[in-house]
């Protein structure tokens, strides 16, 4: 049994989830956020996690979504889940402009704010500028969040994990 934060000092609790889940179905995997958007939510999902709790949740409830983990490791609950797919489904297609999309297909690539400039002849403001109106197009708080909405709603190609 795991209670991960999203949020790590060293990197993405929904990697480790990820890694976790890839080596072992039995145990259950508890992620703890602070972010209430569909994004995180559906990406916990997929990442093979047990529940998804916020952090501003009653204390009885982070223990009961801990107890079911242990006991159904691989059965995914979150508030709001039903919602949130619900949202996927209904939400109309995001349009980027041409230039939101080549920022968006270099930051999936995985470039810095700087060398998305230096490609794209942009000051660093003008990069950010982008990003932010990207993130705001796509429900997103962060580049993590982005990248999985933007692949999946077939904005850019899924990201080759290899």
């Amino acid at each position: 049994m795991a209670v991960i934060d999203v949020t790590m000092p060293d990197g993405s609790g929904l990697a480790l989830v990820r890694a976790v889940r890839e080596r072992s179905k039995d145990i259950g995997l508890v992620v703890l956020t602070m972010l209430s958007d569909d994004s995180t939510l559906l990406e916990a999902l997929d990442a093979g996690a047990s529940a998804l709790v916020r952090k501003s949740a009653p204390a009885d409830q982070v223990l009961s979504a801990v107890r079911r983990a242990a006991d159904f490791p691989l059965e995914f609950s979150a508030s709001g889940l039903a919602e949130a797919m619900r949202r996927q489904h209904e939400t109309p297609q995001t349009t980027l402009t041409s230039r939101e999309t080549e920022v968006l297909k270099l930051l999936v690539e995985g470039a810095s704010v700087a060398q998305v400039g230096r490609q794209l002849f942009m000051s660093p403001s003008t990069v950010k500028t982008h990003i932010g109106k990207i993130y705001e197009k796509l429900g997103a708080h962060n580049r993590a969040s982005a990248v999985i909405a933007a692949v999946r709603l077939g904005l850019v190609a899924d990201v080759d994990r290899t």
